[in-house]
């Protein structure tokens, strides 16, 4: 799908020696939502959109988990509050929970939907979302 509007105007086209305007001409218009790149700290045990990758941002004090899946498969997990989060979440084998301590600064070239861990750790984890120009459709 093009961004382009109107070019506004009702003026008829110009010409002037080799150039030509035209008020009615399609022009590129503002660049959509997903133009730039942007960071997010997931909540603990809830579903969120697939990051392009996982920036750590301080060293994990105790060991953590990511999910990958469905949104469905995510809310059948349950919980004992029923909802995003919840025991059932944290503790599910579906967790990849073999990570260890990671350090700093460490980039984790993976696209999971949910972590697990220390609320400690809490805001240790960035989503990164890399924008549709740099890396294509999604």
């Amino acid at each position: 799908m093009s961004n382009y509007q109107g070019g506004g105007g009702s003026a008829a086209p110009m010409v002037s020696e080799s150039y030509f305007t035209d008020a009615a001409k399609q022009v590129p218009g503002p660049p959509p939502y997903n133009a730039s790149g942007r960071t997010d700290v997931p909540g603990r045990c809830t579903y969120a959109k697939s990051p392009s990758y996982v920036l750590v941002t301080k060293t994990m004090t105790l060991p953590f988990g990511f999910w990958s899946g469905t949104s469905q498969s995510f809310h059948e997990l349950g919980g004992a509050d029923n909802a995003n989060g919840g025991a059932g979440k944290s503790t599910s084998g579906e967790y990849d929970s073999d990570w260890g301590l990671v350090t700093v600064g460490t980039r984790l070239d993976i696209h999971p939907n949910a972590w697990s861990g220390s609320l400690t750790d809490a805001d240790n984890l960035k989503f990164i979302y890399k924008s549709g120009k740099s890396t294509g459709g999604r």
